[in-house]
């Protein structure tokens, strides 16, 4: 698979449950996780299963960050919840990778 947004969308949607009007947010989040997610990885490869879903869960937090301002989210009903939310882009992806073979992430030491 390619390192081409269009190959992330459906799944990234799918993930979010984007309105069809976000559509530049939407290839902004996932160019973006391709990015981190690549990077993270270095001169490794993964599957492309793997790396589908790495870029997914990377996209959707990049994505839903934005309702989750200095740490206090909406859940949809009116109230709002205080939510951490962690300034790593990747971190729903470390245990992925690791779980890969990937050794990355806070886990490793140098």
């Amino acid at each position: 698979m390619a390192d081409d947004w269009t190959n992330y969308e459906a799944a990234v949607r799918d993930e979010i449950n984007v309105p069809t009007d976000d559509d530049d947010r939407v290839r902004r989040v996932i160019q973006a996780a391709i990015g981190y997610v690549r990077g993270a990885l270095g001169d490794r490869n993964v599957g492309k299963e793997v790396m589908a879903d790495c870029v997914t869960s990377c996209a959707a937090d990049l994505y839903n960050s934005r309702d989750a301002r200095l740490g206090v989210m909406s859940v949809g009903d009116g109230t709002l919840e205080p939510f951490r939310v962690s300034s790593d882009p990747l971190r729903s992806v470390w245990p992925k990778l690791n779980a890969a073979g990937i050794l990355t992430g806070s886990v490793v030491i140098a």
